[in-house]
């Protein structure tokens, strides 16, 4: 058996923190929770589906940038590249890993 090999082309960063998405050209937003990111996209908990291929925007809530914290963006065009069920239960919740286009404001 062979060690796990890490494919992924950018290192990932684990942070809990709520974020709002709304769909491309809707400004009707939705709340989720980021779970972790990168410098390529990032992966969301969400109470409904996202079809993949759908284009999204993703801001965080709250979000004033400081000197320290300036690598971070408050709003992010994606692509949603996955969508899983994560429920046990009857509950609706998924996990989302979005693509970023482009960072929106800086």
């Amino acid at each position: 058996m062979t060690p796990y090999e890490e494919k992924r082309k950018y290192k990932r960063y684990e942070l809990k923190t709520r974020v709002i998405y709304a769909y491309q050209d809707s400004d009707q937003f939705t709340k989720a929770q980021m779970c972790n990111y990168c410098e390529g996209g990032m992966c969301i908990e969400a109470s409904n589906a996202i079809e993949p291929g759908s284009n999204i925007y993703v801001m965080m809530e709250n979000f004033s940038p400081d000197p320290i914290d300036a690598e971070f963006y408050d709003g992010y065009r994606a692509e949603v590249r996955w969508c899983r069920n994560i429920s046990l239960e009857n509950n609706n919740e998924f996990k989302v890993g979005v693509k970023y286009y482009k960072t929106i404001i800086k």
